[in-house]
């Protein structure tokens, strides 16, 4: 207003009981600091653990491109697509070259940390650089909230972010079927908007369960002989898209199975364990290299003999 000739006026009418207590000032800004109160939320404006992590997050990365150092914030942001939009995003907080401003960032009680302009401007200028990352395979984490049978369609929604729908083979209704409304993780290469958020996938790798849907393993038989589990074999079963199979696997146990078929996969498990059981868990230490000795001792760590109910 002064720069255009106008003089500054007060537009307010307070009672007289507010002028009787407090006085209005209306006046033109000083040079100075400009504090905008920021902070990390859901949609609903709830602050939770999860909004807490995630501005804990934020004001690592923020850290690291106030470091200058390009290593760093590859280790924050090891995504080359993730780095892009943040520093996109970060770039905003920048202000322009001409004017002698510092950002200070206020986490809280940890104190403020100034987030220097001369450096960090540089590092965001290089990281976004050059052509757009493509990209890169990724895992995205929803409840599976509907099935279209018709249209052979499912829906995953991550959270509060945008939901995600691709079509899906028959094959694994009965998978979908026991998972639907729960979380479920989808790994591929994803289409993003210009947001940054998830719009579909060009090409889905796997389907994995998060909250498995079969009944945890407590035993098995062998003959008339009961081998159980000291903690229940839970079965979280994962569908390899791209070869159209349904896979578990347990690296410490050294199962790993796969079935054309969902109901079934449960069953190569039970075999599977069974042949673990007689060739390394009961197998004489001599018979067996150092590798196989550990899987023995794992085995034998986690299966013993009972007279339970399978």
């Amino acid at each position: 207003m002064r720069k255009e000739g106008r003089a500054l006026g007060q537009r307010i009418r307070p009672t007289a009981k507010v002028r009787r207590e407090y006085s209005v000032v209306c006046r033109e800004p000083e040079k100075g600091s400009h504090v905008q109160p920021v902070s990390v939320c859901s949609h609903t404006g709830d602050i939770s653990t999860q909004t807490l992590v995630a501005r804990e997050e934020l004001l690592k990365t923020l850290k690291a491109f106030d470091s200058g150092e390009e290593e760093r914030v590859i280790a924050m942001l090891p995504n080359a697509r993730e780095r892009w939009f943040m520093a996109d995003a970060a770039k905003g907080l920048l202000p322009p070259d001409d004017e002698e401003l510092t950002i200070s960032i206020r986490p809280g009680k940890r104190g403020p940390f100034s987030f220097r302009a001369d450096r960090a401007r540089v590092i965001i200028e290089r990281l976004r650089e050059g052509k757009f990352p493509e990209s890169e395979e990724h895992e995205l984490v929803g409840k599976l909230h509907t099935i279209d049978y018709q249209r052979t369609i499912i829906t995953v929604k991550p959270g509060a972010n945008r939901a995600v729908r691709f079509d899906y083979p028959m094959k694994i209704e009965a998978w979908l079927q026991a998972n639907v409304r729960k979380r479920v993780r989808v790994v591929g290469d994803p289409n993003y908007d210009q947001k940054g958020d998830i719009t579909s996938f060009s090409d889905i790798k796997l389907l994995g369960e998060i909250e498995p849907s079969l009944p945890a393993i407590k035993s098995f038989y062998i003959d008339k002989e009961e081998i159980f589990f000291n903690k229940p074999l839970s079965i979280p079963v994962e569908f390899d898209w791209q070869n159209r199979i349904f896979v578990y696997s347990d690296e410490e146990l050294g199962i790993d199975v796969i079935s054309s078929s969902y109901e079934k996969i449960r069953d190569e498990i039970l075999s599977d364990l069974k042949i673990l059981w007689l060739e390394y868990a009961m197998a004489e230490d001599e018979a067996l290299d150092k590798d196989a000795i550990g899987l023995k001792k794992k085995l034998l760590n986690r299966l013993g003999r009972g007279n339970g109910a399978a």
